[in-house]
């Protein structure tokens, strides 16, 4: 949604489609959890799309996660704390 144009349903809907994404992100980053944070220690992983992003920052991290896919939720894991993201 952009420019705050439409209705409060459409801001709804698409508040619970990323709500969704994000929880369906982490579902994923939490089946390869162990294995992604023994590859990529000390660094902040996001998995977007399923695909996995990596960075030596959550903002790193999130650029190249939206760049490939914009509109996505994201999850991202940061030396051990867990943290969605469903910005746009």
């Amino acid at each position: 949604m952009s420019g705050g144009k439409g209705n409060g349903d459409d801001y709804e809907a698409e508040t619970a489609r990323l709500k969704k994404d994000a929880r369906e992100q982490k579902r994923l980053f939490e089946a390869r959890k162990e294995e992604l944070v023994k590859k990529y220690p000390k660094q902040t992983i996001a998995m977007c799309a399923g695909e996995v992003f990596v960075g030596k920052t959550m903002y790193e991290a999130a650029v190249k996660a939206r760049e490939a896919h914009p509109g996505r939720a994201s999850f991202f894991h940061a030396y051990g704390a867990g943290v969605p993201w469903i910005g746009g």
